[in-house]
């Protein structure tokens, strides 16, 4: 017996233990319930454990699984096992490497634990939401610090909770009672919950921007508000300067989408009546109107230098990994939105050289399309076509609905010159 196999056996008895099965029967029930169709008799799990046997791919693919192994953990049995074959082992540990770094969140989890103050709270809040670690939220939010006002932390945190629900009508309702309870010299809470009435409105915009257009739009200019008056109070906080970036990309594709047919906006839409209302007509929008792409234009722009900013301070600040790579795609393709093409495609092809997956595959095919429109070359949209492909190779649910959505949005000249090669994409 190999003492290396000794040692990852004595582990996987250590994680069958930790995990409640007192048996190597329990364990074996476990597995064939996760998959019947694997092998594990119960002297060959002994034989695991004990060092004498290794176990197959599948076998151990489902033991992670059952034993909630970490990704590390499950990879480091891989190495040692030898069941990666020598052309992948070199990928396999700098994929581990890369794992284990320390990432921002892990800091901003370390610095709450040393001092759980409201500020350390709220970054630790913000960021597990950014990277969608919401049951991390929610068991969070269950300690949250005290301000020395129990009725507006219990309005906070019940705010909080109806957002990460996605009742976000209720979550506004909170932050805004919040808002009117909370002190005038409370600048850092009010910065705080001001840009949480931003975010809430951001995110109901992002609910509606396919079915409620003009809705969605009207939304997102209330966030935008609410994020301005957040930095006002906080000026150059990183999670603000975010959601806005995001907000005034959103303001200036929703207004390149309304631009492309007749619009007729009614009096639930006072935010946007008030930004249009050079170019409307008793409340009537003609399709193409110079205003609008003048306007998208100018929110794009603000975009990317709301997204460079963030990328000129970022590095070792609070916003972790997820939201700061969005950041520096989102820049670059705020070029080409721009009709920057010869920018933006520096920038994008830079990007996916050194991390392609579904989203900047995505852009790529979107910035293709942008190609086409100066130019109506259909090697433009056969670039776009391959560059959709390759996206849905790392993740078909989401591409697959992203093409759906985007029919008559940032896919209209490739839905309208190759459908069919996209309904076979589709299929």
């Amino acid at each position: 017996m190999e003492l290396e196999f000794i040692e990852a056996g004595k582990f996987i008895r250590q994680k069958r233990k930790s995990a409640g099965f007192k048996t190597q029967r329990a364990l074996i029930q476990a597995l064939l319930q996760e998959d019947p169709e694997v092998s594990c008799s119960e002297p060959y799990i002994s034989l695991i454990e004990k060092g004498a046997k290794t176990p197959s791919v599948h076998l151990l693919d489902v033991m992670a699984r059952v034993l909630k192994m970490t990704p590390q953990e499950k990879g480091e049995l891989l190495l040692t096992y030898r069941r990666v074959p020598s052309d992948f082992e070199f990928t396999v540990r700098e994929n581990l490497k890369e794992s284990l770094r320390r990432t921002t969140l892990d800091e901003l989890q370390a610095r709450y634990r040393k001092d759980p103050s409201t500020a350390h709270f709220n970054s630790l809040l913000r960021a597990l939401i950014l990277e969608d670690r919401r049951e991390e939220a929610q068991a969070l939010l269950k300690q949250a610090p005290s301000s020395g006002d129990s009725f507006l932390d219990l309005q906070i945190r019940t705010a909080h909770m109806a957002g990460l629900a996605g009742n976000f009508d209720f979550a506004l309702q909170g932050f805004s009672l919040a808002l009117e309870n909370c002190p005038e010299d409370y600048r850092q809470t009010r910065g705080e919950l001001l840009m949480n009435l931003g975010i809430m409105h951001f995110s109901k915009a992002l609910g509606q921007q396919y079915s409620q257009p003009l809705d969605s739009l009207e939304a997102f200019l209330l966030a935008h508000d609410f994020l301005r008056q957040s930095l006002e109070q906080v000026p150059d906080k990183l999670f603000a300067l975010d959601e806005l970036a995001r907000c005034l990309y959103h303001l200036g594709e929703g207004l390149q989408f309304i631009s492309q047919t007749p619009q007729e906006l009614s009096n639930s839409h006072p935010q946007l009546q008030s930004l249009l209302q050079a170019a409307l007509s008793k409340n009537k929008l003609a399709a193409q109107h110079p205003l609008l792409e003048s306007l998208s234009l100018d929110y794009f722009r603000q975009a990317r230098d709301v997204y460079a900013q963030i990328l000129s301070t970022a590095p070792g600040g609070e916003l972790p990994e997820k939201p700061l790579k969005e950041a520096v795609y989102f820049h670059a393709y705020s070029h080409g939105k721009m009709k920057l093409l010869s920018e933006a495609s520096v920038l994008m092809n830079s990007i996916t050289l050194l991390d392609r997956n579904w989203l900047t595959c995505f852009m790529q095919a979107g910035l293709a399309q942008m190609h086409f429109e100066q130019t109506g070359s259909d090697e433009d949209l056969e670039r776009a076509l391959h560059w959709l492909e390759m996206a849905l190779d790392y993740d078909a649910d989401s591409v697959r609905w992203l093409i759906r959505q985007e029919k008559d949005r940032e896919l209209k000249n490739l839905w309208e010159h190759k459908t069919n090669e996209l309904e076979k994409l589709l299929a």
